[in-house]
């Protein structure tokens, strides 16, 4: 979001006087929306850096001076903490956004006895390693691991994997719908319509706000977002230490 307003900021804020270093949120947040016109201000706060704001909007991140005229996308690191504190605010976002997908549109396969991690998969049946992550799943769920799976059509919701999608949302029995078509990505479907499948939508939006770029892209309950195929137990020992 940020990438497409950087060059518009530089050429409009040119013209805007620089305010005192104490200028007030709701302020910043007028010369911000002013400059950018559009601009969804999610959160606006300030940070332990001083004179330094930290700016959330659609999913993304940013850094802005209390002034309104500098803007800077990267990593805000707290040196001796050693933490990433842009990585822990999207993370909240991540669970945010997951937590908001409506849960009659995903298929759920729990952990055996105590769940100790859940994660949300975004996955695709034409996806061969999204294949290969779902051969996992019953050892996946024997570690106390339980999958949320968030069907997601890389191609585009109108496309035979689309059409899939919806198919298996508005089966009596979604999961072994699921599991035919994973048998045979190349399988012909009529698609279908239902309010599960109407869900497809939300999934496509919000797998944009967790940073997907490929299928299986798998987002755990603490807000780490990470994509690719990785063995059960090989997946396990990151989400029991929380990091890649």
């Amino acid at each position: 979001m940020f990438k497409k307003t950087l060059l518009s900021v530089s050429l409009l804020l040119g013209s805007i006087s620089i305010a005192c270093a104490g200028t007030g949120i709701e302020e910043l947040e007028k010369k911000l929306t002013k400059s950018m016109p559009g601009l969804n201000v999610e959160s606006l706060k300030e940070t332990p850096m001083p004179g330094i704001f930290e700016l959330v909007s659609g999913g993304d991140v940013a850094y802005v001076s209390a002034d309104g005229v500098h803007m800077i996308q990267g990593t805000l690191f707290n040196v001796p903490e050693r933490k990433n504190l842009s990585e822990q605010t999207l993370g909240k976002i991540r669970s945010k956004s997951v937590a908001a997908l409506d849960a009659n549109s995903l298929l759920v396969y729990p952990a055996k006895g105590k769940a100790l991690h859940t994660i949300t998969v975004f996955t695709d049946p034409s996806c061969p390693y999204c294949h290969k992550l779902h051969d996992e799943l019953g050892k996946l769920n024997e570690l106390g691991v339980t999958v949320k799976y968030a069907l997601y059509a890389r191609s585009g919701n109108g496309t035979l994997t689309g059409r899939q999608l919806q198919t298996v949302l508005c089966s009596k029995n979604p999961k072994q719908e699921l599991d035919r078509f994973f048998k045979n990505a190349a399988q012909n479907s009529e698609g279908a319509e239902c309010s599960k499948a109407n869900g497809l939508e939300k999934i496509a939006k919000t797998a944009q706000q967790v940073g997907l770029q490929g299928t299986p892209h798998i987002v755990t309950d603490s807000g780490l977002s990470f994509a690719g195929y990785r063995p059960a137990e090989e997946l396990f020992k990151v989400l029991q230490r929380g990091s890649e």
